[in-house]
């Protein structure tokens, strides 16, 4: 009676190993990109949610929280303070490179903003340690920037988030800080976006 062998052979077993780790490099793909497609969308989000708590308040109170000083446009921060006890937040700040307040939301704008951007849900996009704790972040961990006067809308405000690549603007290597010219983030021949950055704008 003719005995057949179990074992696998050197060929089959690389095969089985190559296969497996195509399977694997094309797993790990798709959910980079579910994961980065995710970012980007609580981002988009996000900068459209700011968008509606700052119009508010300029509706309500007549006016936006302004970044510039005198007739120097500046793009700064927006900071958070979380109340150790209650766990909501009790102040807004606009914060400069430099870690300075240049602005500090008046009790009144400060509800109307949370109220419209929804508070409680925003605690998830600040940073929760270090020097920077309380820092708007978007979906990266990137802060976003807010300018008013704004550089690309020079009637309203600019919101920037730097996106996936943590850089802003289109050109080589991409600036640390927020670009002021509409050009370095669109295509001035086809007038479209052609970085990465999510932006109000």
């Amino acid at each position: 009676m003719k005995k057949y062998c179990n074992k696998f052979t050197l060929v089959e077993i690389l095969a089985v190993v190559a296969l497996i780790g195509i399977l694997t490099a094309i797993g790990f793909g798709a959910y980079t990109y579910a994961m980065n497609s995710a970012k980007e969308s609580s981002t988009k989000a996000l900068i459209k949610r700011l968008e509606s708590g700052l119009e508010s308040c300029r509706t309500k109170f007549g006016y936006f929280p302004a970044t510039s000083s005198g007739t120097t446009k500046d793009f700064k921060r927006l900071k958070f303070h979380t109340n150790s006890t209650s766990q909501l937040i009790d102040d807004i700040y606009i914060v400069s490179s430099n870690g300075s307040t240049s602005f500090t939301f008046p009790a009144d704008m400060r509800q109307e903003f949370l109220k419209v951007v929804e508070g409680e849900t925003l605690k998830k996009n600040l940073e929760k340690s270090g020097s920077n704790a309380g820092m708007l972040i978007d979906g990266w961990g990137g802060e976003i920037y807010y300018a008013y006067p704004g550089f690309i809308n020079e009637t309203g405000f600019d919101l920037v988030s730097a996106g996936p690549d943590g850089r802003f603007g289109n050109t080589s290597g991409g600036s640390a800080t927020p670009e002021n010219t509409r050009n370095r983030y669109y295509d001035t021949s086809t007038n479209e976006k052609n970085c990465d950055d999510i932006t109000n704008f």
